[in-house]
């Protein structure tokens, strides 16, 4: 308010000295058309009280314009366009005075002005004289709104949250796209129990399209003040240039062709119809692709009856698997084993479940074979009902007697649990088990390793979960974990100077080891009671008052 009344003062003075005579002043000057008859072009009045070469005068995100009177004007058009070629109007005003306060427009934007005189017969109004201006940044603001996790999105819809905080309310959203002008926009009120929870679910989506969400509080008296911070997300569902793979067809004889087809690209996406079940026979591959399950309704099944590999001095871009559950079929696999020389740039699991695996998930081996690894990661993925083979490697063991480079490595919000409980074995053999979750064998190269958000259950028995022995100048994160079961020592062996970072880990009482070596805390009960039926696959925290439901801890897909 205050900003408005001291562009209002200024321009009524200006408006006064105006008044005094100086108006007729512009008719003394070339400033109009040669064509007889057309009124002058406006003549702006320097109002900006800056060095600028704009006339306009800014403040926050209002913006005044001053211009001579032109005589025999029956009025004027002020335009502000958001380029200089004036395609992409924002928006017009009409007016009969000689200035104008356009207040409450968005911050911290380029605008392209014009104004014209006009006549009631248009044939005689003016040419445009032209100005640009730009508002100033907003104020700083709350950034109460939380990232879109891909977990959250499906084809139609998306779950959005925020941060409640009382000093912030919120009223309203909106899901808007991001570039698309002929996909409608969604927004609505929101209901009381979206309000008092800090979450809801927008209906209605265009698939693969790009959004932008906000939360906003339209108690605010200035509109561009209500939002708070945008966040951006794409829905789910092929998008051009993917390969859609539905029910019935040959997955396997695809990627086999593709492989070898040098029209196909490197990083080609396959889109797997929700529902559907396909039997692959993993093979020696020379370049990458991602394998993306539909998510609206049931996630896609794989069956494997091998392990994949790439070939020998290959080099890989990415391979991407999300949305997928994969089987394996035959006894004493993995989902990848590798004696070979390669890179590739990076690998990345999202939302995947891995079954049956029965000696190890991602193996290297081949002494000397130099094996490089740029980023690897593994979100919202649950490794269960594996292991139960008499000679277990783990869940990752790279052994290439030195010549593996794993660059960096992040799991979150991951499970890993039941790892001896083969498929169709009624007693399960605890020494049959994975017998790790990293053991970076006798490689050098440093590695950055993270485990974040990640529960484990009744996984590795009296086997220890890392080993870095000699990487020097490694490091490792392990933080926000629940460590719930019978495993040895978290690290056997880390090499020296490397880094290691502790926080928020918590341990039930089937980890006999005790919370010392990771900076946890013991929480005092067993699995059995810490969550809601373990044996049976359920990791969901019973007691909502637990602190690890407080602190957001463990695989945050079992929190109530």
């Amino acid at each position: 308010m205050k900003n408005s009344k001291r562009l209002i003062y200024i321009i009524s003075l200006l408006s006064m000295i105006l008044l005094g005579g100086m108006f007729n002043s512009c008719q003394e000057e070339n400033l109009g058309y040669d064509k007889n008859g057309d009124l002058f072009q406006p003549k702006f009045i320097d109002v900006s009280l800056s060095d600028t070469s704009t006339p306009a005068l800014v403040k926050s995100n209002s913006i005044a314009l001053v211009w001579y009177k032109v005589n025999d004007a029956d009025s004027y058009t002020v335009e502000l366009h958001f380029d200089n070629y004036y395609t992409s109007l924002f928006k017009s005003y009409t007016t009969t005075d000689t200035q104008i306060f356009m207040d409450d427009i968005p911050y911290k934007t380029q605008y392209y002005i014009r104004v014209r005189a006009n006549k009631a017969d248009s044939k005689f109004n003016s040419q445009w004289s032209y100005t640009s201006a730009l508002t100033e940044d907003r104020p700083p603001y709350a950034q109460i709104l939380n990232k879109v996790e891909k977990v959250n999105i499906t084809e139609n819809d998306v779950k959005v949250s925020w941060k409640i905080d009382v000093a912030n309310p919120v009223d309203s959203i909106s899901v808007v796209p991001a570039s698309s002008k002929d996909v409608p926009a969604i927004g609505r009120k929101l209901t009381a129990e979206e309000i008092r929870i800090g979450q809801a679910k927008v209906e209605g989506l265009q698939k693969s399209t790009a959004y932008n969400v906000n939360v906003y509080d339209n108690t605010k008296s200035r509109v561009y003040d209500r939002p708070y911070n945008q966040v951006t997300f794409r829905s789910s569902g092929p998008s051009a240039g993917q390969i859609l793979v539905m029910k019935g067809d040959d997955l396997d004889a695809l990627l086999r062709k593709n492989d070898l087809d040098p029209t196909i690209p490197e990083g080609t996406e396959y889109y797997l119809e929700a529902g559907s079940l396909f039997k692959v026979t993993p093979f020696t591959i020379s370049k990458g692709f991602k394998l993306t399950g539909s998510n609206q309704g049931e996630r896609p099944q794989i069956e494997l009856n091998g392990n994949w590999n790439i070939k020998e001095g290959g080099y890989l871009s990415s391979l991407a698997f999300e949305n997928i559950r994969f089987y394996q079929t035959i006894d004493a696999s993995y989902f990848f084993n590798s004696g070979n020389s390669w890179t590739i740039g990076e690998v990345t699991f999202y939302n995947c479940v891995f079954n049956n695996f029965r000696r190890g998930f991602w193996r290297h081996q081949g002494n000397g074979k130099y094996k490089e690894v740029g980023n690897f990661e593994m979100n919202y993925c649950t490794l269960d009902m594996n292991g139960g083979h008499s000679g277990p490697y783990g869940t990752f063991a790279l052994g290439s007697a030195g010549a593996d480079n794993f660059k960096r490595a992040v799991f979150s919000n991951c499970t890993f649990m039941r790892d001896y409980y083969t498929i169709g074995t009624e007693v399960p053999d605890k020494t049959r088990n994975f017998k790790n979750l990293f053991d970076y064998g006798a490689s050098t190269y440093p590695i950055y390793l993270e485990y974040n958000n990640v529960t484990i259950y009744d996984y590795a028995y009296n086997r220890s979960l890392i080993n870095i022995p000699s990487a020097v100048g490694s490091t490792l994160v392990f933080k926000n974990v629940v460590l719930a079961s019978a495993c040895g020592k978290v690290i056997q062996a880390i090499a020296a100077g490397c880094t290691t970072t502790y926080s928020n880990n918590y341990t039930t009482t089937d980890y006999l080891l005790g919370p010392t070596s990771i900076q946890g805390t013991a929480l005092g009960i067993s699995a059995l009671n810490l969550f809601v039926d373990p044996k049976a696959g359920n990791l969901k925290i019973k007691d909502p008052n637990s602190p690890v439901v407080i602190t957001k801890s463990g695989d945050t897909r079992w929190l109530p």
